[in-house]
């Protein structure tokens, strides 16, 4: 893993590597440092935290919303149109 990258900042790749790492593999005292010291870093490796909580089904689920029901009928309308349709009238006429 290397230091500050030219922008002053650690590499997000190490960062990330770091926490999907998690206990296995110990922080260099310099990126802890660093860490300290720079909220930037700091926020980056909370973001990669929550990912990484998120992928490891760490996180509470969020309750499902049902959606508006405007959404619902644009659904219909749609499903409707497939159905009358110029292409339902030539499947109408293959069949018959």
């Amino acid at each position: 893993m290397s230091g500050a990258g030219l922008s002053g900042h650690l590499p997000p790749a190490d960062l990330a590597q770091h926490v999907l790492d998690g206990a296995r593999t110990p922080w260099p005292a310099g990126m802890l440092d660093h860490i300290g010291r720079c909220a930037s870093c700091r926020d980056r490796v909370r973001a990669f935290e929550r990912v990484d909580a998120a992928g490891r089904g760490g996180l509470p689920p969020e309750p499902l919303v049902s959606p508006p029901a405007r959404v619902w009928e644009a659904i219909l309308a749609e499903v409707r149109a497939e159905r009358t349709g110029p292409a339902a009238d030539t499947r109408r006429r293959r069949s018959g």
